[in-house]
């Protein structure tokens, strides 16, 4: 994870303050389930939001150059709820996306998304392959580190956990290589960022809902193993 800028604009973030306001009926449905609203899609045949676009693009010049090397798929917001349930880590969409957040308030280590940091730079891409085949599996956190174990990796030694802190309406940069999961959100308010989704390769299918109410299952083909291995995860727990 990475913060690119300490804080929007003033433009951006009074425009994502009017855009929250707009979008609060469908983030207070009472789920337990960290879920998207997008805004816009490089699918749809009308976006009303389409002018966001401009306005990111003139926000940072590292989100511009993002702009013209890869594809826009989407931005959205992500919500995730008081006391939301915990994800399961994984890469998104088997390292094919790179994604930025502009979060709505403060993230810290009660509410951040959760990561797996590598104390060498260079151990991201070596073990990218690693981190992928674990991404299949969907751990919960004693599960990854028990694996990271088990391949002769030392939890504080080789890698850590960590969460994504940072102040309200920074711009955070979530590399396409980096194991993740939204955590359980152990503050009072909601966690919402913007979240612009951008492809590198076009490799995947991405989903075109306007509404994702569980934004964990919203890569088809893994729906059915993903929610029996959640299943399996709270029990245990």
């Amino acid at each position: 994870m990475n913060i690119i800028e300490k804080s929007v604009t003033d433009v951006l973030k009074n425009e994502l303050k009017k855009l929250q306001t707009e979008q609060l009926s469908h983030f207070s449905s009472g789920t337990t389930l960290i879920n998207h609203k997008l805004l816009y899609c490089n699918k749809w045949a009308v976006n009303k939001y389409e002018y966001l676009v401009e306005l990111l693009k003139n926000e940072s010049p590292y989100l511009k150059d993002a702009f013209e090397k890869y594809t826009l798929l989407q931005i959205n917001f992500i919500n995730a709820p008081p006391d939301c349930t915990d994800q399961l880590f994984h890469i998104d969409y088997l390292g094919d996306s790179i994604s930025f957040f502009i979060p709505l308030v403060e993230l810290s280590d009660l509410n951040g998304t959760e990561y797996l940091f590598f104390h060498d730079k260079e151990n991201y891409m070596k073990y990218f392959p690693l981190m992928l085949e674990m991404s299949d599996k969907y751990f919960s956190r004693p599960e990854a580190k028990d694996y990271m174990e088990s391949k002769g990796f030392q939890c504080g030694v080789d890698y850590e956990f960590r969460c994504a802190n940072s102040d309200p309406f920074a711009l955070i940069e979530m590399p396409n290589y980096v194991y993740h999961r939204g955590q359980k959100n152990k503050t009072n308010h909601s966690r919402m960022m913007l979240n612009i989704l951008l492809s590198i390769n076009n490799a995947y299918e991405y989903p075109t809902d306007e509404i994702i109410t569980d934004s964990e299952v919203d890569e088809a083909q893994r729906f059915d193993y993903i929610l029996k291995k959640r299943m399996m995860v709270g029990v245990m727990n």
